[in-house]
Parts: structure tokens; C-alpha cells; sequence
């Protein structure tokens, strides 16, 4: 059964390659994120796409001392790297390549895979369960998606909501296959730093509590997502713009893989402020009685022995 005693905290990171910023920037947003973890005793995991990571090794190093898991982000990131749709000899190769990769950089294993984009299908989690996979974090469960990559997920809406064995034709059903799902959280919105960006930090935390409460009925753990590049936006990125009203922004090829970019209008706060945000929201759920800041693989070992 699930441990009830506490209520895990899963906070995760995409380090995506945001090629729109230089590397020393990127690494910079990076040791922001390990500095407020570090500040806040916040043990979380950091999802590297692969093919980019070998720019990060002090920080890989750093995180390896210190307690944080590195999990797998899909191999480059591309356009074309969509799991839930690409064939699945290409979805063995790019899973087999990025584990490799990544082993290699942190010669430890790599247990835990969140998918570019959050987009997996049932294909996708039969190749991780055979490459040695505990975990997945890439299905979003109850989240009414309309503007971003994954537009209406309808398998989003009716996932399970509780980390699961996900089922060998449907990655959001149960089932047997030999990985755990462990669903980002959501309550119609994503729990996630861009729903902090938008409805500031007072409402984040009015979210949080009403995840908390549900966590301290049912185990369920509370994972939240953000990127460390989004303590780099500078603030005139954050103001309304026509370049969001581009046609190759609007049309159904780019919408099907990125989603609209029009949401991003939504965004009020430079990185600067979001990193305060972040770290007024990581304290609250670090005051709260009983949170557990886990990584995620750290979660489903300890949390999940023995649940069907």
C-alpha cells in the first residue's frame, strides 16, 4: 500500500536544449535551480535530454553529490522526437542512444524518463520497462490541455490520477506492464511553473494546499514542473508581442507539435521574479506538516513496493 505517513513532493525539471539561449545562460538557470533546491533542502530530479547534456558536467557532478536524480528527456528534442506517434524502431533507437548517453555522463544507471514535450504513448512505455526503466513522468492526469503541445489529451482526462502500471496497449489505463506511471499533477491546470507565472504565487499556493489535502487522503504524490530556463527570461520577453501571430506559428504542423504559442501572452513575470515565486512556493510546501521532497525514482522505490 502507499505510504500515508507523509506527502511526497516530486519536484522535477525539464532541462530542455532552449537553443534561444547561450550556453553560459543556460547553465547559469541551472545552478539558480540547484542553488534554490540546495537553499530549501529540496531533492529533486532533473530530466536531461540527452544529446546536450554532455555541456552540463560540473553541474551533472554537482548533482550527483548532492542527492538529485538524473532521469532521461528524450534524446535531442527535435521536432520529430513525438512519442506518441513515431514508429517504434525509431522510439528504440532514440531511447537505447539517450540512455546510453546518459549513462555514460553520470556512470550511474538512468531510471527515471519524461518525454520531450510530455507526449508517450503505450509503445514508448514497453521500450522503457525493457531498457531498465523504474518510472515514467510524462502523462498529465485530469489536465484540460487547450493551447499547448498536447492541445485536448482525452487520455489525459480519464488517466488515473494515482501512480499506476500502465497497460500494454493504453498508457493511460492500468495495467502490468513493469514500470510505474507517476502522473504529473494537475486539477484541470497543470501544476507546473508556468500555472505560477500566470496566476501568481497566493493562488499557486490555494493549488498546492488543495493537492495536499488529496495527497493526505490518498498517497497520491504532488509533482510539479518547471525548466530552469524560465529564471532566465528577461523582461521584455514577457510582454505581448505580433510574433506570436506568425503563420508558421499558426499552422497545423507546428500547433500539432509545439502547440500555441499564443499562450505565451499569458506570461507576466522576468525570470528574476519567478525565481523569488519559485522559491516563496517551494518554502510553503516545505513549511507544510509531513512533505517528503523525493526524487522520482527515490519515490517509486520507497512508496510503491507491493502496490498492484
Amino acid at each position: 500500500m502507499l505510504n500515508n505517513t507523509h506527502v511526497p513532493i516530486l519536484i522535477t525539471w525539464d532541462v530542455d536544449p532552449d537553443r534561444w539561449a547561450t550556453p553560459e545562460d543556460r547553465r547559469l538557470a541551472l545552478k539558480m535551480a540547484m542553488d534554490l533546491c540546495q537553499e530549501l533542502d529540496v531533492r529533486s530530479t532533473f530530466f536531461f535530454t540527452a544529446d546536450f547534456a554532455h555541456e552540463y558536467p560540473s553541474e551533472i557532478e554537482r548533482m550527483r553529490t548532492t542527492g538529485h536524480e538524473i532521469g532521461c528527456h528524450g534524446l535531442n528534442h527535435a521536432g520529430d522526437e513525438e512519442y506518441d506517434r513515431m514508429p517504434e524502431a525509431i522510439q528504440r533507437a532514440y531511447i537505447k542512444q539517450a540512455t546510453a548517453k546518459l549513462e555514460a555522463l553520470t556512470d550511474s544507471p538512468i531510471r527515471a524518463f519524461r518525454s520531450p514535450r510530455v507526449k508517450i504513448s503505450a509503445v514508448t512505455l514497453q521500450l522503457l520497462a525493457e531498457n531498465g526503466y523504474l518510472a515514467d513522468s510524462s502523462i498529465c492526469s485530469q489536465r484540460l490541455d487547450l493551447v499547448s503541445s498536447n492541445l485536448i489529451n482525452k487520455g489525459w482526462l480519464v488517466a488515473p490520477r494515482r501512480p499506476y502500471r500502465p497497460h500494454r496497449a493504453n498508457p493511460f489505463k492500468r495495467g502490468d506492464l513493469p514500470i510505474w506511471e507517476v502522473p504529473l499533477s494537475a486539477l484541470g491546470l497543470p501544476f507546473l511553473s508556468k500555472t505560477l507565472n500566470v496566476l501568481r504565487v497566493p493562488v499557486t499556493k490555494l493549488f498546492f494546499r488543495l493537492l495536499y489535502e488529496e495527497s493526505k487522503r490518498t498517497g497520491k504524490p504532488i509533482v510539479y514542473l518547471s525548466h530552469p530556463t524560465e529564471f532566465i527570461v528577461p523582461e521584455e520577453d514577457c510582454q505581448p508581442t505580433l510574433r506570436y501571430f506568425s503563420p508558421k506559428l499558426l499552422s497545423p504542423s507546428y500547433v500539432r507539435t509545439h502547440g500555441f504559442l499564443l499562450r505565451n501572452l499569458l506570461l507576466r513575470m522576468d525570470g528574476e521574479t519567478l525565481f523569488k515565486s519559485s522559491r516563496e512556493l517551494f518554502a510553503y510546501m516545505a513549511a507544510c506538516p509531513d512533505t517528503a521532497f523525493m526524487t522520482v525514482s527515490e519515490y517509486a522505490s520507497q512508496n510503491l513496493q507491493g502496490v498492484s
